[in-house]
């Protein structure tokens, strides 16, 4: 054995080598977490809003017989997860993931404090659309389901004069199941404890979201939370030059060209987590998945829970059902796993039962066309187009090509970015801000790894082109970090100089406080003449 020599005082080296002792025990502290029990639980929480749709929302006869085949499947693909395309049984150990205990608390306390700062439940000075949200859990405990407001329950004289009727029925319609959970408590222990619970089942979510997306890059690092806080584009840059050269249209930061935009996570997180979180659990489980035998549910379930979101993530699942990484050994066995009994009941039941709830209110959609044809100058879209692509998209594309380019999902998660914004639909175009979620936190996840590559001492430049590799990711990092620290300013701002929030501008949609959110609530969150609609004639209880 070679003999180690002990320097300095004995006494000091003692207690160093205690202190690395303690160190190491803590660094053993090693949870495993079975690769069934991690994507059981992820499947749990996207369905088990679902069940609670079904059998509080719908009458019996429809909703019992759906819980029982949604259940079976989702038994099924629990069962099913660990088999690879060929029907061959993985090997559990190669899967478990082994989570240091450090970063397992780490994460569901970033996980809480990050549902809190983001606004979940409305305990601090929150971001745009928050009174709506509030709204949406508040009468979903108040009114009977499925919700139907009547107009004569408006006091406020300036929205029945919007309105102009005094009387008559509209039926409540958006994608609302990510607050069942919370509004089922809330209706049996009041507003406040529903409240509670929403923050806690959203911080559950993004936890989960942190445990999916570090077994998806094999590795548990903080650069998992930074990405999923921080991840943007490079919008700084164009609102730079907007500082120099006076611009008078309107714009926001993340809007800085007409008619396009993507948003970037945390403000997605603090404005549409209802949307954000389950899509994003969404992306990591496709990535996760060991076969496609069950993508009807695991991706067809987003459906559910933003209807917008689905047109970014068709092509990914077309990339995911039959691309190399998922074929089996046979042509027929890849077709049968991809049209496989659980995929086409989950998809179709799912497109009939949600397709006919949306289409309840198809006047929600009132702006829509190409894009191009929403500029003064249509030939200015060129530009303006190629500038947001080089903004929003491009920076990560570059980064991530050497180790994605063979990979299907990231060809079609590239392409998606590429088409989303030549098309418009509402007038702040939604169709663009969510459709491009899925395709986004694909790059998420991936950059997440890269990052952790970068920071890894293991992987330290030692020549002057990695040195320049290494210092262009963390500059574009550093540059993507500006919509959010700019977000967070804003709420702690807010809250530091007393600023009054807007969470009850608007109360309930029964019975509106302000006026100015009324015409927005009747193209958005009303059906009319909704018992003439195939959902409420023959699903709704």
């Amino acid at each position: 054995m070679k003999e180690v020599k002990q320097i300095g005082d004995a006494s000091k080296s003692k207690q160093k080598a205690a202190g690395h002792k303690r160190q190491s025990s803590r660094e053993k502290k090693i949870i495993t977490i079975p690769y069934p029990w991690l994507f059981a639980s992820a499947l749990l929480f996207l369905t088990v809003p679902l069940f609670m749709f079904f059998l509080g929302y719908l009458r019996l006869s429809v909703g019992i017989p759906l819980t029982l085949i949604f259940a079976v499947i989702l038994l099924f693909s629990i069962s099913d997860c660990l088999n690879d395309a060929n029907g061959r049984k993985l090997l559990k150990s190669e899967n478990d993931l082994q989570v240091p205990l450090s970063y397992l608390v780490g994460f569901a306390v970033t996980a809480l404090l990050l549902s809190f700062i983001s606004g979940a439940g409305e305990y601090i000075f929150t971001l745009q659309d928050h009174a709506f949200r509030r709204a949406i859990l508040r009468d979903l405990i108040d009114y009977d389901w499925p919700v139907i407001y009547n107009y004569s329950t408006q006091t406020n004289p300036e929205v029945i004069n919007i309105y102009g009727i005094a009387s008559g029925q509209r039926a409540f319609s958006y994608y609302f199941i990510y607050w069942m959970p919370a509004a089922l408590a809330g209706k049996v222990f009041g507003f406040g404890f529903g409240n509670f619970v929403l923050l806690i089942w959203n911080a559950i979510g993004i936890f989960l979201c942190f445990m999916t997306a570090s077994a998806v890059i094999k590795r548990f690092t903080a650069a998992v939370p930074f990405m999923f806080v921080f991840f943007s584009g490079l919008d700084v840059l164009p609102n730079l030059v907007y500082s120099f050269i006076p611009y008078d249209g309107w714009r926001w930061f993340e809007g800085y060209v007409p008619v396009m935009s993507f948003v970037s996570n945390f403000r997605e997180l603090a404005s549409v987590y209802n949307q954000m979180v389950p899509c994003f659990l969404i992306v990591a489980l496709l990535l996760l998945s060991k076969n496609t035998r069950s993508a009807g549910l695991t991706a067809g379930i987003l459906f559910a829970y933003s209807p917008w979101a689905v047109f970014g993530i068709l092509p990914m699942v077309a990339a995911f059902l039959f691309g190399k990484k998922n074929r089996a050994s046979k042509l027929s066995t890849t077709l049968t796993n991809a049209f496989s009994p659980a995929n086409i009941a989950s998809a179709i039941l799912l497109l009939i039962v949600f397709g006919s709830y949306y289409m309840s209110n198809s006047g929600a959609v009132g702006f829509r066309g190409a894009a191009w044809s929403f500029f003064d100058k249509p030939l200015l879209f060129i530009p303006a187009y190629i500038v947001f692509v080089a903004v929003e998209a491009l920076p990560f594309v570059i980064m991530l090509y050497k180790r994605e380019k063979d990979n299907a999902l990231f060809r079609a998660a590239a392409i998606t970015l590429l088409i989303i914004p030549l098309y418009r639909i509402t007038e702040m175009n939604d169709f663009a801000m969510r459709g491009s979620m899925p395709a986004l936190f694909f790059f998420c996840i991936g950059m997440s790894g890269l990052v952790a590559d970068v920071m890894d001492e293991k992987n330290t430049p030692k020549t002057k082109k990695g040195w320049i590799k290494s210092a262009a990711i963390m500059l574009t990092v550093i540059l993507m970090m500006f919509p959010t620290l700019m977000n967070l300013f804003v709420i702690f701002g807010s809250m530091i100089n007393g600023d009054k929030s807007d969470k009850e501008d608007i109360g309930s949609f029964g019975n509106i406080n302000t006026a100015s959110y009324a015409e927005v609530i009747q193209e958005q969150f009303f059906a009319e003449d909704y018992e003439d609609s195939f959902f409420y004639r023959y699903f709704a209880g």
